[in-house]
């Protein structure tokens, strides 16, 4: 049999006193719980958890316009970047507390991912949530379609892409991605490649490509990108075993699992990373630690992500309405993927 939740009126009920006792004796605004004496405040607290008594956060946010939950939407949870950053979110909303209620909408190549996205956004909403991180896509109409879809109705915060007209916290992947190139350079490489989006268009990744290219051309060299969809390890294991006979002594790639997949690859076409072929990645995945050989890789600041994205949200939520961008980076883990431990 279902156990019946326990209400307000149960535990005034109980305790023979009325239940809007009871509710000031648990309200979390300080006024409201001032009304009543400490002993009855505590009363109500004992017998609370005696009947193991759970607030009803739809209930309260109707009476309060508060619920003290966040929302947070992702996509693509199984790969371990967004999975991090969901948790690390979590554990910065918890610390403030508030509790998340999350929303997952499919993988950005996934043919109704627009609509499912404001859908996504429009179901959180109407748990009464009091405001709505989002880990973004990166197409150019995203932020127009969150504004539709969120009408003003609560502070909204971005995670990984620039949104213009909303607060966010990004990446400065084009400086990331030049300093983990010039490293290579500095390593003594001239002949490197890259894995990952084109530099030429407006498009998610492109940052990355653009810092790899600016490196190139600061110390004249020519740069070379590799194309194909490499976002995933296989496709770059498959990449990895055609570049056995390219000309290129060091690769820069779009991701951590790229640069593990084609570290594979290499190996099973003879090539031995670094002693014939350096390799960088990007993210610091749990496993970028462990595989052999280790691998080089821009760490992900994903603890400073969610803090600043943290802070965002609570400006919002204490009445600042200006949209504002944090710009963090990610330091360069060397590894021996890069050769440079020697």
């Amino acid at each position: 049999m279902k156990k019946k939740q326990v209400t307000i009126r149960d535990i005034a009920q109980q305790l023979g006193i009325s239940h809007s006792t009871v509710s000031r004796a648990l309200s979390e605004n300080p006024k409201e719980s001032a009304l009543v004496t400490e002993k009855t405040r505590k009363r109500v607290e004992q017998t609370a958890a005696e009947m193991d008594y759970r607030p009803n956060l739809m209930a309260r946010g109707i009476s309060t316009g508060k619920t003290g939950t966040l929302g947070l939407m992702a996509y693509h949870i199984a790969r371990e970047t967004v999975g991090r950053q969901s948790v690390q979110i979590l554990r910065a909303v918890n610390r403030r507390s508030y509790q998340i209620m999350m929303g997952l909408a499919p993988d950005r190549r996934h043919v109704d991912q627009l609509d499912d996205q404001t859908v996504q956004i429009q179901q959180l909403l109407s748990r009464g949530i009091d405001g709505l991180f989002i880990n973004t896509r990166g197409d150019i109409e995203e932020s127009e379609r969150i504004l539709k879809a969120v009408g003003g109705r609560v502070p909204v915060v971005t995670l990984g892409h620039p949104t213009p007209n909303l607060s966010g916290v990004v990446l400065d992947h084009t400086t990331d991605f030049c300093a983990a190139t010039e490293y290579l350079i500095r390593l003594g490489h001239e002949q490197i490649g890259f894995i990952g989006a084109d530099w030429n268009k407006t498009r998610v990744g492109s940052a990355k490509a653009k810092g790899y290219l600016l490196a190139m051309q600061k110390y004249g060299l020519i740069p070379k990108r590799i194309p194909g969809r490499t976002a995933l390890a296989k496709p770059a294991y498959d990449l990895g075993k055609r570049l056995s006979t390219e000309a290129f002594t060091a690769f820069v790639c779009r991701n951590d699992y790229t640069a593990i997949g084609l570290c594979r690859g290499l190996h099973e076409s003879g090539l031995r990373v670094p002693e014939d072929m350096a390799v960088v990645g990007n993210g610091d995945i749990d496993l970028a630690a462990y595989t052999t050989p280790t691998l080089t890789t821009l760490a992900t600041p994903y603890e400073a992500v969610a803090q600043a994205a943290m802070e965002l949200m609570l400006e919002q939520l204490e009445g600042q309405d200006a949209p504002r961008q944090v710009t963090l980076t990610s330091p360069l883990v060397v590894r021996e993927s890069c050769g440079a431990n020697k």
